[in-house]
């Protein structure tokens, strides 16, 4: 798990999900299927914390380890985009 705190964090992990355009498959709000480079998929959970920081959360071994991986920044656009959208709709 990582909090977010700015895109800046995200450069190489959206670099790298550009260059792999691994599939995001929706399963609920804030919370989506990321399919991975060798195959498989991951989950990632977008949420806030109980203090209200922005967190994202893999399955795959680099988040373990507190990393922001390209399955995050995948799913992290798709969210952002739901995001805003139900957002708009109120």
């Amino acid at each position: 798990m990582f909090i977010l705190k700015g895109i800046e964090q995200l450069t190489n992990a959206i670099s790298k999900a550009k260059k792999i355009r691994p599939r995001v498959e929706f399963d609920r709000f804030g919370r989506y299927r990321v399919s991975g480079s060798k195959g498989g998929y991951y989950t990632v959970i977008c949420k806030k914390s109980d203090n209200n920081y922005k967190t994202v959360e893999c399955t795959c071994k680099g988040a373990e380890q507190g990393l922001a991986c390209y399955h995050a920044a995948a799913a992290l656009s798709l969210h952002i985009g739901l995001a805003r959208r139900q957002q708009t709709a109120e």
